[in-house]
């Protein structure tokens, strides 16, 4: 089976490359990688456009900020492969992660895997620990917590790098194009009772960028995804 590896990009000038060249040099039978540039601003596109001619890479420009979301939806419907999984710009994630995510959704016929941070977390002390790793993940916690409450899960990380089957996803996928896309299509998958499994993954902490940090409407623009998935959908 085939596998699109999607790398939404913005702004992210000093990663990009070593994350595309990652992707790359992955040893996965049958991929293709799909760039999403969201209208960076930094010189990543220039950085982009050097692997515009290499075989079975796609790049889609956006020719402005159209939101993360935005970036994933066109992501989706450009590819061409069985599954797809979501290579964050910024390397907070191991690639390799997706190695196991794959094999893992094809043994056990799954429609998605979550990759957490946070499953290996049992006590106070871990979600201690992994808060003064990165204070944000008390946003990721409450709302996991939330799409728990409302459909009876135990997820523990609803926000990290996902492995999904793609024709499972192409119906549902929400139209949000800012950050409360992960959140609403969270709660979807919660919602239909799909097949998930969670994999632990260890992940660095981006180091710059105040743009970048997660800002209180973001929180607001989740709980609204989550909330609009258990009314009206």
């Amino acid at each position: 089976m085939s596998i699109t590896f999607l790398i939404p990009i913005y702004n992210e000038v000093k990663t990009v490359r070593k994350a595309i060249e990652e992707t790359i040099k992955l040893d996965v039978p049958s991929k293709e990688i799909v760039i999403i540039d969201n209208n960076s601003t930094d010189g990543s596109k220039n950085i982009i456009n050097e692997y515009r001619d290499k075989a079975n890479i796609h790049i889609i420009f956006q020719n402005k900020n159209l939101g993360f979301g935005n970036s994933i939806q066109d992501g989706f419907l450009k590819s061409s492969r069985d599954f797809i999984y979501i290579q964050y710009g910024d390397l907070e994630y191991d690639i390799n992660a997706s190695i196991k995510m794959l094999k893992l959704i094809k043994e056990k016929n799954l429609d998605v895997v979550f990759a957490s941070r946070l499953k290996n977390a049992k006590t106070f002390k871990d979600f201690y620990r992994a808060l003064l790793k990165k204070p944000s993940y008390l946003a990721t916690i409450f709302c996991t917590s939330l799409v728990n409450l409302l459909y009876d899960k135990k997820f523990t990380d609803i926000i990290g790098t996902r492995l999904y089957r793609k024709d499972v996803f192409i119906p549902i996928i929400p139209k949000t194009s800012g950050q409360g896309f992960d959140f609403e299509l969270a709660s979807l998958i919660a919602k239909k009772s799909l097949k998930v499994e969670e994999v632990f993954i260890d992940y660095v902490p981006r180091e710059n960028s105040s743009e970048k940090k997660i800002k209180f409407y973001h929180i607001l623009n989740a709980i609204y995804g989550i909330l609009k998935v258990k009314l009206n959908r």
